[in-house]
């Protein structure tokens, strides 16, 4: 089967917006609640182009475009991957090739075969269900311990983003709007002081931005997502851990969180 990869220009300068929405790398570490602006610049920052001169930004580019075609049902399960069609297509060398495939491969999104053959994993078309499904999990209960924990000066860095990203025309709302979407569940899950479960949060949300790349979101969606977003973040600030927990819960199981 063909693979149906978009080419990049030889120099590795794609400006592919699917790589850029997905950039894992742009992810602060864990554990530090006071930086949810800086985290919400970076995952703005995400949503352009992605430079590859380095490395590690050409293996994140080559990891993504892979998994957006696996969850676009353009590779099915069983595809064989090919490190050396795939560097062909992609305008670049195998080693950032083979280094995305051993990361998809560590993920459990594909498989390497006894010859060190990758296949895609039967079942990889739902990745992202099955991570949203995840999160359903996850992100109430961190959002009941957050609700305990959650620093004034964080309440307030998320108040600013939502400011910013109330409801209006134009493609700076849409930018806006996610990185509030994705500053406040990374500050849950940094606030719930549970280092395992904000790890895990994290590493969802890695694949949760790839959702921005996979769907385009009309504004009505957005505009009620955000809506959703306001009666967590006022959970947050009366400090009430139960109705924070069932306001994400709500937002999850609603329409426009589907992934």
């Amino acid at each position: 089967m063909a693979v149906n990869i978009p080419k990049s220009k030889s120099n590795g300068r794609g400006k592919s917006a699917t790589n850029a929405r997905a950039k894992s790398s742009a992810r602060p570490a864990i554990g530090q609640p006071s930086d949810a602006r800086a985290r919400a610049d970076a995952a703005g920052g995400a949503l352009g182009e992605v430079g590859s001169d380095d490395e590690g930004s050409r293996v994140d580019q080559v990891y993504h475009q892979i998994l957006l075609a696996i969850i676009r049902g353009e590779l099915v399960g069983g595809t064989p991957l090919k490190s050396t069609q795939l560097a062909r297509r992609l305008g670049l060398s195998r080693t950032p090739v083979v280094q995305a495939l051993q990361r998809l491969a560590a993920d459990g999104i594909v498989l390497l075969e006894v010859n060190k053959r990758a296949v895609v994993r039967p079942g990889a078309e739902n990745w992202l269900v099955q991570v949203h499904q995840l999160r359903e999990l996850l992100e109430p209960q961190a959002a009941a311990w957050a609700a305990e924990r959650i620093t004034p000066e964080q309440l307030e860095t998320l108040a600013s983003l939502a400011d910013e990203a109330r409801p209006r025309r134009g493609k700076d709302w849409i930018d806006a709007a996610r990185r509030f979407d994705y500053a406040l569940h990374l500050a849950i899950a940094d606030a719930s002081a549970n280092l395992p479960l904000a790890a895990a949060i994290h590493k969802c949300w890695q694949f949760k931005r790839l959702s921005y790349a996979a769907v385009e979101d009309s504004h009505e969606v957005l505009a009620q997502g955000y809506r959703e977003h306001l009666a967590v973040l006022d959970a947050l600030r009366a400090g009430d851990g139960q109705r924070a927990a069932a306001a994400v819960l709500f937002h999850l199981r609603s329409p426009v969180s589907a992934p």
